[in-house]
């Protein structure tokens, strides 16, 4: 299996190998032992008769970079070579492989070619961060068994008993059961267990977070001789250091405001979590996500500080378990920037193992490797191209479809099509370098791209995403200049119903208004719908792709379908490039149907084949603007949507009532604060509802009379005020349950009940004036 250079993501089916995968790449770099237990228990070889047992085999091929060569001095057979094989045949001596020839390896040669390999970290993803750790410990005591918190406990309360009893006989005996260590097999496994927790926390504090170790004695010091003002200091210096070498914030986007803090505890150095809304959690009471994510956040970073900027292997084993799909995409960030620092210096390469298509780098299909387990005596298979061909394997091993993971994401662009989708999301990818994508164009791990099926049907899913709940999505439409494409637009600036607009101006990009606008030279090509931004040549030899994948070529035929036969028929057709290609090609291929989401498929399958082929730089051009441009609406709607939700007034102006006014409220100051939620009328979804919420305060607690300074039955008018800030989720979900339809329906129905005795006594009328006549 081909390792990439950058970063490898390994999929596959419970059993198909993936963490034999790891195994066996730290065995060929490191020469460690492998097991039987990591042979691949349906393999023909996997025996256990006398004479045949054996051990895992396997090799690696190695490029040998400049600069290599002093390393490589003592291995002579690799003298001058650019590449060679290293093999590890289970009990036989390790051998390599150069331009084809065997050589064996000295154990002199064999140490000095393993130094020279890529040095590997692997990355503990079961390890998390404790909720506390000693601090004389930390200080570089000996751990006693004072040292635990349980344990002091347990001895104290031992303690206080005897000595309410005044019996003493037995102090001396049970304080040694008390002191004593366990050799207990689960209390030995516990205490290997907080040894690495405690390694972890010490590498966040010191290596992490820069915090000299002296600082712990002075803290343990402190705490004993009851300098409370120092205790204070020492612990807010290491709060500082905390969060401006770690700068946790940055990556973990659940939270943009949480911090890190730690708080001195008697003993014990506390880790505790604070949200934005100033409130401190232990890690108990938090979700695990945090946890693992942090551990990994530390981990990395303090090996980082280690290796110096040395580049190495990273591997882990499925990281995806303790964390959410946020989480998960966050700790994708956190990967990507090892591969890629932003220091600029050398990158490492990653290898993980998952389950989760949340770590799946939509950006970069080319890193998935996908491990298919075989039938029988066939093995575990790589399946090649698996995200570019042949979805379904990678489907399968990840038990869920990636394609369709998430209708609504973090940012949606709203397209007509899969054309539009198949397009966008491919040149995207094979475009613009991983490293450069959020820059240059769709970070595709924060874009869901919406295939909605047609212009018409754009406007209703974009309400579904945006009209129906407080928290807004960003989102983005992208229309085709087409007729169709200008009856979505002006749906979508009409609005809904209630008259509320639930997608701005700017958010709707329609691409010939854009073309007009880009500055770029589209030729004969009038610009409408997204195939118009191909360049001729590219499409031409897509068509032909297509084709051929169904029915035989002929010359003749291909020599009716060319670059100038489409470029003459476009003027006939007003420019239009999918117009005239369809034409053409079928004049050329008789009986044959050219259809738009193939031809997209083929045209992302060329240019990511070959990068230079012809019309190649036009398209990158074209859409390399175009992306940029989306990528640059997206942002700003993102932007807005997280400025017009930090900025509610509204709860704000209810979380201060709260705050300020816990027993009563004079009614003059209530009156002020129904004045302040008046002007937030104008921003809230539903101003009448929460107009008519104040007027019944108002009436109902009889704030204009002087009579009675304070609001009478504090507790319903606090109540009642608490509930305006949910007065828009309440409506959204009423709104949501509402048929729409039916009050229109029942008006009419109404209106044909009474209409036939109408035209019963219109008729009746007209019979007695006849009679009168």
């Amino acid at each position: 299996m081909l390792i990439d250079e950058e970063i490898t993501a390994v999929v596959g089916a419970n059993e198909s190998g993936k963490s034999q995968l790891l195994t066996a790449i730290k065995a060929l770099l490191t020469g460690a032992p492998i097991e039987r237990a990591d042979f691949c228990r349906y393999s023909e070889l996997y025996s256990v008769k006398s004479g045949e047992l054996r051990l895992p085999e396997f090799g690696g091929e190695f490029t040998i970079e400049p600069g290599d060569d002093l390393a490589l001095a003592s291995v002579p057979a690799l003298s001058g070579a650019k590449s060679f094989e290293l093999y590890r045949l289970g009990l036989e001596a390790p051998f390599i492989v150069v331009n084809g020839e065997r050589a064996s390896l000295t154990s002199e040669s064999l140490h000095a070619l393993e130094r020279a390999l890529p040095s590997l970290y692997e990355l503990e993803t079961g390890l998390a961060i404790p909720d506390s750790v000693s601090i004389a410990e930390l200080a570089g005591e000996t751990r006693t068994p004072l040292h635990d918190r349980r344990k002091r406990a347990n001895l104290l309360a031992s303690v206080s008993t005897m000595v309410a009893s005044a019996d003493y006989t037995t102090l001396a005996p049970q304080l040694s059961v008390l002191l004593q260590s366990s050799v207990d097999p689960d209390a030995a496994a516990a205490e290997i267990r907080r040894q690495a927790e405690f390694g972890l926390a010490r590498r966040l504090l010191v290596e992490a977070a820069g915090i000299d170790t002296a600082a712990f004695v002075g803290l343990r010091n402190a705490i004993g001789e009851g300098r409370e003002g120092e205790v204070e200091a020492i612990i807010g210096a290491m709060n500082s250091a905390i969060k401006e070498n770690l700068n946790i914030q940055r990556w973990w986007t659940q939270d943009r405001d949480f911090d890190l803090l730690v708080e001195a505890r008697e003993h014990e150095l506390a880790f505790t979590v604070q949200d934005r809304t100033g409130a401190k959690y232990s890690f108990a009471e938090r979700s695990q996500g945090l946890r693992y994510f942090l551990s990994y956040f530390v981990q990395l970073t303090a090996h980082r500080i280690r290796q110096a900027g040395e580049p190495d292997l990273l591997l882990l084993d499925e990281p995806d378990a303790f964390l959410s799909s946020t989480g998960q995409q966050d700790l994708l960030r956190v990967l990507h920037d090892y591969a890629f620092p932003e220091s600029g210096g050398p990158g490492s390469q990653v290898v993980y193992v998952t389950h989760s298509p949340f770590l799946i780098d939509k950006n970069a299909p080319h890193r998935i490797r996908v491990l298919d387990k075989g039938i029988e005596a066939e093995g575990t298979r790589v399946v090649h191209d698996a995200a570019n061909n042949r979805y379904e394997p990678l489907r399968s091993s990840l038990g869920t479809y990636v394609a369709e993971t998430a209708f609504i994401g973090g940012q949606n662009l709203f397209v007509e099509g899969q054309a539009d989708q198949v397009l966008l999301a491919g040149l995207s990818n094979s475009m613009i370098a991983p490293a450069d994508q959020e820059a240059k164009g769709l970070d595709l791990n924060k874009v869901t791209i919406v295939a909605c099926g047609g212009a018409d049907s754009i406007p209703y899913m974009v309400y579904l995403a945006r009209g129906r709940d407080t928290v807004k999505p960003p989102c983005v439409a992208l229309l085709d200049g087409d007729p169709a494409g200008k009856q979505a637009e002006t749906v979508l600036r009409r609005g809904e119903a209630r008259k509320k607009r639930i997608l701005a101006d700017e958010y709707i990009v329609r691409l010939d208004l854009w073309a007009s606008e880009s500055g770029l030279d589209f030729g004969p090509i009038k610009v409408v719908e997204i195939e118009d931004l191909l360049p001729v040549s590219i499409v031409h030899r897509a068509a032909i792709n297509y084709l051929s994948r169904f029915s035989a070529l002929t010359t003749e035929a291909v020599a009716q379908f060319t670059v100038e036969a489409i470029t003459a028929a476009s003027a006939s057709r007003g420019g239009r490039l999918w117009d005239s290609l369809h034409e053409t090609y079928k004049l050329a291929f008789e009986g044959e149907h050219l259809e738009k989401v193939g031809l997209a498929r083929e045209v992302v399958a060329l240019i990511t084949g070959d990068p230079q082929v012809e019309g190649a730089d036009e398209l990158r051009v074209r859409f390399g603007s175009l992306l940029r441009y989306l990528g640059e609406v997206l942002n700003m709607a993102t932007a807005v949507e997280a400025q017009s939700r930090g900025n509610d007034r509204l709860e704000r102006i209810v979380h201060a009532f709260e705050k300020d006014f816990p027993n009563g409220i004079k009614k003059h100051d209530a009156r002020r604060i129904l004045l302040e939620v008046r002007a937030t009328l104008s921003g809230a979804d539903f101003p009448d509802e929460l107009h008519g919420r104040v007027e019944r305060l108002q009436r109902e607690f009889q704030l204009s009379d002087p009579a009675e300074p304070r609001v009478p039955r504090f507790g319903e008018f606090r109540q009642q005020l608490l509930e305006l800030r949910l007065n828009d989720r309440l409506q959204y979900q009423d709104d949501a349950a509402l048929d729409p339809a039916s009050e229109v329906l029942g008006a009419l129905s109404n209106e044909e009940k009474v209409e036939p005795k109408k035209e019963a006594k219109s008729a009746k009328s007209s019979q007695e004036h006849a009679m009168r006549s």
